[in-house]
C-alpha cells in the first residue's frame, strides 16, 4: 500500500461534554452522521472525582482545626476554584479537511490509529484519569476529544492527592522548559509522536510541518538594530588597529644625527612618508575617539532598550493574567449557571415525559459555534 503524509493537529482545549457527547450539535455538524460517532469512554465525572479523592479529601478534613477550611465536596470546590479546572481535554486530528475528509479511505485509516490510541491512553499517562472519549465522524476530518482529571499524588499542601495538571504532568516526567515548552506542550509532542508511531503500522506517515517564527515587537527589534550598529563600529575598530600596526613601522625607519646638533636626517621618501602618515594618524584618532563614544551610546541604549522590554513583557503578562483570571472566572460561573438550569430543565421534562422529543427538537434546530480552520471543534 502507498504510504501517505498526514500532518498531526494537537491541542489542549476549554472541554464542552454537551458538544461532545451530541447532547448539542453545533452547525458544522452532519445530523445524518452522528451516528458513526466511535465513543470510547463515557463516565460521570462526579463520580471519577469520588474515586480519585475521596480518601485524600477525608483525610484532609480530619486534620482541619477551623470548620471554614474544611472541604464538604471537593468536586464543587474545584469547579469553583480560579486555580484549577473541573477537568482538562486534548483534541487530535490527523490530516485536515482538504486530504483527508471524513468518509475517504485514509480518513478510515486515521480514525483506526485515533481509535488505537485512545485504548492505550490511560496506560500511558497514569496522573490524567481519562473519563470521556470520543471520536467525532460527523465533521469534516476525524479528530478525538479526550476527556480528563489530571491528579497529583503526595502532595504536602491541601490535599495529599489533588487535581492539578502541571503537577501531573511532571509526575509523568514532564518538566517545563520556560514559557516557549511548558510541561503541557511538550506533554502534548509526545502524544503526537505516540499517534505518529500508530500511523506508521498504518501505512500513514507524520508530515511535520516547519513554524513560524513570530514578528519582532518594535522594542525587540531597536535591541536587534542596536546589537548590529555594535558589531559594525567594533570592525571598524578592529581595521583601525591594523592601521595602528603600519603607523608603528615609522619607528623603523633608519635616522641619524646631523653634523650641526642632536637634528635628525632622514630620506626626503621617508619624510614623505612619515607626513602622510602623521595626518593618517591624526584623522585616524579623532574618528577613532568619534566611533568609540558612539559604541559607548549604542550600548547605553541597547541596555535601555532591555530594560523596557522586560518591563514591557511583564506588563503585558500580568494584564494577560488578570483579564485570563476574570474571564475565566465569569465563564465558570455562567456555565455554572447553564449547567444548573438544564439539569433543572431535563429533570422536569422526564418528569412530563417530554425529555425524548425535546432532543429531537434540539437535534433539529442545532446551535451555532465558531470552528477553526482545521476543523477542531
Amino acid at each position: 500500500m502507498l504510504i501517505e503524509k498526514r500532518s498531526i493537529s494537537g491541542v489542549i482545549g476549554k472541554g464542552d461534554l454537551y458538544h461532545n457527547n451530541r447532547r448539542f450539535v453545533a452547525e458544522n455538524v452532519d445530523k445524518s452522521r452522528i451516528a458513526d460517532n466511535i465513543t470510547i469512554i463515557s463516565e460521570d465525572v462526579k463520580t471519577v472525582y469520588h474515586e480519585l479523592f475521596d480518601k485524600s479529601l477525608a483525610e484532609y478534613n480530619s486534620k482541619q482545626k477551623r470548620k471554614d477550611r474544611i472541604i464538604k465536596d471537593y468536586h464543587d470546590h474545584i469547579r469553583h476554584s480560579r486555580q484549577e479546572k473541573e477537568f482538562h481535554e486534548a483534541i487530535f486530528q490527523i490530516g485536515n479537511k482538504d486530504d483527508t475528509p471524513c468518509g475517504s479511505d485514509i480518513s478510515q485509516r486515521a480514525t483506526e490509529a485515533l481509535k488505537q490510541y485512545a485504548e492505550s491512553f490511560q496506560q500511558r499517562n497514569p496522573h490524567l484519569r481519562m473519563f470521556n472519549a470520543v471520536i467525532h465522524l460527523d465533521e469534516a476530518t476525524p479528530h478525538i476529544h479526550i476527556d480528563f482529571v489530571p491528579f497529583a499524588t503526595e502532595q504536602k499542601r491541601g490535599l495529599s492527592t489533588r487535581v492539578s495538571l502541571s503537577k501531573a504532568l511532571e509526575q509523568q516526567g514532564f518538566k517545563s522548559e520556560g514559557k516557549m515548552n511548558t510541561c503541557s506542550k511538550l506533554w502534548i509532542e509526545n502524544e503526537k509522536q505516540v499517534i505518529a508511531d500508530i500511523m506508521k503500522t498504518l501505512d500513514i506517515e507524520w508530515e511535520q510541518k516547519g513554524t513560524r517564527n513570530e514578528h519582532l515587537s518594535v522594542l525587540d527589534y531597536k535591541k536587534k538594530e542596536r546589537k548590529k550598529e555594535v558589531v559594525a563600529l567594533e570592525n571598524k575598530l578592529s581595521r583601525l588597529s591594523d592601521k595602528e600596526t603600519k603607523i608603528k613601522a615609522i619607528e623603523n625607519i633608519p635616522t641619524k644625527k646631523t653634523m650641526f646638533g642632536d637634528n635628525l636626517t632622514v630620506s626626503r621618501e621617508d619624510y614623505e612618508n612619515l607626513a602622510a602618515t602623521a595626518k593618517k594618524q591624526i584623522a585616524s584618532e579623532k574618528k577613532e575617539r568619534k566611533q568609540k563614544a558612539e559604541i559607548t551610546q549604542l550600548q547605553q541604549e541597547n541596555t535601555q532598550l532591555k530594560s523596557e522590554l522586560t518591563a514591557e513583557k511583564k506588563k503585558n503578562a500580568d494584564s494577560k493574567s488578570i483579564n485570563l483570571r476574570i474571564e475565566n472566572a465569569k465563564l465558570k460561573e455562567q456555565v455554572s449557571r447553564m449547567e444548573t438550569v438544564l439539569k433543572k430543565a431535563e429533570e422536569f421534562l422526564k418528569g412530563k415525559g417530554l425529555y425524548e422529543l425535546f432532543q429531537n427538537f434540539v437535534l433539529g434546530i442545532g446551535i451555532n459555534r465558531n470552528r477553526n480552520k482545521n476543523g477542531l471543534e
